[in-house]
């Protein structure tokens, strides 16, 4: 999180200075990694064990705005460079702390990495998959997230100080600004409640109209109708205030919806479908992939007829390869792109 929010800052403009140990960061034999979140910024080696090399570092706090740390809380303090140490000494002083729980609180020594933290605020449980099986993300989010907070919050900080002259602390935790994340997408995505289970009989009149397949239309029906069909609609009510047919759709849980997805093609290929509440989006795509009036269900029936639409619209990209389709869909009407390898 350290190099990210030093490269952030460095891509602003800033001269950043990387202090590294005698044996080198060790980050240095990550390979590219190493060389991307560094590039530009200068290095200098100080073994902060050394008392010459501390007072080397001493003489250079003075010509520096802001001192960027990301050790074990209390470690620096230690060794004579802690924020309050610093701060008394240097009053303009801008000093960031980051770390995994933060300077404070019963997890603060306790060791921690991305993963870890995911787990802990509830993002993997929200990246669950198919199977019900919780994963995290293979982007680093709480370190990414904490890298921005960091960098916004040094900006801040340094605003702050053209006004009153003063330095601040900032202790920014990596739980911190990734639970942000999750508390805002999960919670966020609860929707007010509506007994949407009432309106069964509404939606199956529908899927029964002209332009449904017949094989489309059995399955559906059978699926309106199954036991499980009251129990998930009366979920899926709850986003739903009204409207002349079903009501407004106030928040989503995306991963419920049929075509919020990424859907194999028939190279092998994959393509990212990415409508939300847009009717206009879904009814394009359906008349473009020759799914019909499907295009015409609203959006909570799309919620309770999720698996079904789901699978139609799977087995109907299959039909042609991820570039046909790109050059088949109107994409300005359809919000579809490529699943692209970062060389690609």
């Amino acid at each position: 999180p350290g190099p990210y929010a030093t490269m952030v800052l460095a891509s602003l403009g800033a001269e950043v200075i990387k202090v590294e140990p005698p044996k080198g960061d060790t980050g240095r034999f990550a390979g590219r990694l190493f060389e991307l979140v560094n590039g530009g910024k200068k290095s200098v080696v100080v073994d902060l064990k050394d008392p010459a090399d501390r007072e080397a570092l001493r003489k250079l706090l003075p010509t520096v705005d802001v001192v960027v740390e990301g050790f074990r809380p209390g470690v620096l303090a230690e060794l004579g460079f802690g924020a309050e140490q610093l701060l008394r000494e240097h009053p303009s002083l801008v000093y960031c702390s980051i770390s995994a729980y933060g300077q404070s609180g019963p997890y603060r020594d306790r060791p921690g990495h991305d993963l870890n933290l995911q787990a802990l605020v509830g993002a993997c449980d929200i990246g669950r998959d198919a199977e019900d099986v919780p994963h995290g993300s293979a982007l680093p989010i709480a370190d990414l997230s904490s890298s921005m907070t960091a960098a916004t919050s040094i900006l801040a900080a340094l605003f702050a100080r053209t006004k009153d002259g003063k330095g601040r602390f900032v202790d920014v935790a990596l739980t911190d600004t990734v639970l942000s994340w999750s508390y805002v997408w999960g919670e966020g995505l609860i929707p007010a409640d509506l007994e949407l289970d009432k309106q069964l009989p509404k939606l199956e009149k529908l899927v029964r109209g002209k332009g449904v397949p017949t094989g489309m239309r059995e399955t559906l029906v059978e699926a309106l109708r199954s036991p499980k069909a009251g129990p998930l609609a009366a979920k899926v009510g709850k986003a739903v205030r009204g409207s002349k047919l079903f009501g407004k759709i106030e928040r989503l849980r995306l991963h419920l919806l049929p075509h919020y997805d990424l859907f194999r093609t028939r190279d092998g290929k994959y393509l990212a479908v990415g409508i939300v509440d847009e009717d206009k989006f879904w009814s394009a795509l359906a008349r473009q992939v020759g799914l019909g009036d499907l295009g015409k269900i609203p959006l909570p029936g799309r919620f309770v007829l999720g698996p079904q639409l789901r699978a139609l619209l799977s087995t109907a990209l299959l039909r042609k390869t991820r570039d046909e389709w790109l050059r088949t869909l109107d994409l300005e009407a359809v919000p579809v792109s490529p699943v692209l390898t970062i060389t690609e």
